[in-house]
């Protein structure tokens, strides 16, 4: 019984790492390869001669619903993307409305500043990846670090040594096995925290 439980706890423990971070990193991925796929396509419009109000109108509006139902006043696009993009928490929309009212203000090209702004997104993305997979080594290490103790209590008892019956019968036992799950606990949590931790601070 106490056997099959401690192999519930690790298998728990494995799942629980592998499985939940990845759900969430997928869905977001997905997001932004859309955004940016949006992007390079309002780009080629303006590459192809497009006026920026025609391009922005010929775009997928789900990404600006606010900005397209000002694609008559072009004075308060710049606004109405503003908007859109704190909607949607998105980088490349920030930009867009920026150099859309300075292209405005001053008569920029709109073009090559979103290029630099799509390029700056993609670098940006190809660094989270690689933080991500650095990250994911730390967290498989307290995953293994936390199954170590599990998994010598069962070798020791697949060898016939009564390990797990001392450790919850014997006075020394019960206070090793609270005071070593106590530090395991809190080192495994630790390591999380500080990966949860860099991933929030770099918006990952």
């Amino acid at each position: 019984m106490v056997t099959a439980l401690l192999i519930a706890l690790a298998v728990a423990l494995w799942s629980g790492v592998n499985r939940v971070p990845t759900i969430r990193l997928v869905n977001k991925s997905d997001i932004e390869l859309d955004e940016i796929d949006w992007m390079r396509g309002f780009i080629d419009s303006l590459r192809a001669g497009m006026p920026a109000w025609e391009a922005l109108s010929n775009s997928n509006h789900n990404f600006i619903p606010i900005a397209s139902k000002k694609l008559t006043q072009p004075t308060e696009l710049p606004i109405a993307l503003a908007q859109d993009a704190k909607l949607q928490n998105s980088l490349l929309l920030k930009a867009l409305a920026t150099c859309w009212q300075v292209s405005q203000q001053h008569g920029a090209p709109l073009g090559p500043a979103m290029q630099a702004a799509l390029d700056a997104q993609l670098d940006r993305i190809m660094v989270a990846d690689e933080i991500k997979s650095q990250l994911a080594g730390p967290k498989t290490a307290a995953v293994t670090l936390a199954m170590l103790p599990i998994a010598t209590l069962l070798l020791a008892q697949s060898l016939g040594i009564a390990a797990i019956s001392w450790l919850l019968t014997s006075p020394i036992g019960l206070i090793s096995l609270a005071t070593g799950g106590i530090l395991l606990s809190a080192g495994t949590w630790v390591m999380f925290r500080l990966a949860k931790n860099i991933e929030q601070e770099l918006q990952l």
